[in-house]
């Protein structure tokens, strides 16, 4: 039997919450949530996730924040692999988040959960 792949949304917008993780269920990943960084960060703590899906401005703590809180994790363990969304384009937040550790970043309004799925395949190594 093979294991689901895990993903943790955090996300403070209810909305996008049930969306991406529909769409992950749907693709048979294993679905958690968290509403803010610090819950995404104890989340992560005391799990393992295959990828994250962050979101940049949420309240208790920020994206580019809980980066850097991961760091750590990441460079042990090699997980999770991170997919930042934004909803801005400024090229010094995108750069910000990429030396503070996430994968790629990407505005909100101009991807669809498809394509977020499909870019965390790729990162994951698998394609479908």
């Amino acid at each position: 039997m093979q294991t689901k792949k895990k993903v943790l949304i955090i996300d403070d917008d209810q909305d996008l919450l049930e969306i991406y993780g529909f769409k992950f269920e749907s693709e048979g990943f294993s679905v958690e949530k968290a509403e803010n960084g610090a819950w995404g960060l104890k989340r992560i703590q005391g799990e393992h996730f295959d990828i994250v899906l962050l979101d940049v401005s949420m309240p208790a703590m920020n994206g580019l924040e809980m980066l850097k809180s991961i760091e750590q994790i990441k460079k042990e363990k090699g997980f999770p692999k991170v997919l930042v969304l934004s909803n801005t384009a400024l090229d010094s937040e995108v750069k910000e988040m990429e030396k503070a550790g996430a994968d790629e970043c990407f505005i909100k309004v101009k991807i669809t959960p498809t394509e977020i799925y499909k870019k965390a395949m790729k990162l994951l190594g698998e394609t479908k």
